[in-house]
């Protein structure tokens, strides 16, 4: 319901690490898209296994190549604790890109959750 003259803003949707994890392992087709800064996604909390690092102020200037992506398959977005990708995904919501998801609680929930993590560079 719509109250006069107020739009209501798309909400974003979010998956717990779990979920994600479990749609990975039955197949679903996902790029992941870490959008902390490069010296976050190899240090300490590393990050999950065949991520993209896509630092959050370079999505607008690529979002050519998350729209290519989004044509094949899911965008699940991480950062350390879900606000930072929570944001990417409303902006890119707001763009009319599709299939965009943000992982609740980010690298702080996956590890809390007892996920695999890698800490080598991007592959």
């Amino acid at each position: 319901m719509a109250i006069a003259g107020m739009e209501l803003q798309k909400k974003v949707e979010e998956l717990t690490p779990h979920e994600l994890a479990s749609k990975l392992q039955d197949g679903e087709k996902f790029f992941i898209i870490d959008v902390r800064e490069p010296f976050e996604f190899t240090g300490e909390l590393g990050h999950i296994a065949g991520s993209i690092n896509i630092p959050m102020q370079e999505i607008p200037e690529r979002f050519e190549e998350l729209r290519e992506m989004s044509a094949t398959g899911n965008l699940a977005f991480v950062c350390h604790s879900g606000e930072r990708s929570y944001y990417a995904c409303a902006y890119l919501n707001d763009v009319n890109l599709k299939n965009t998801c943000n992982v609740i609680g980010g690298m702080i929930k996956w590890h809390l959750s007892g996920l695999d993590v890698e800490y080598s560079d991007q592959g």
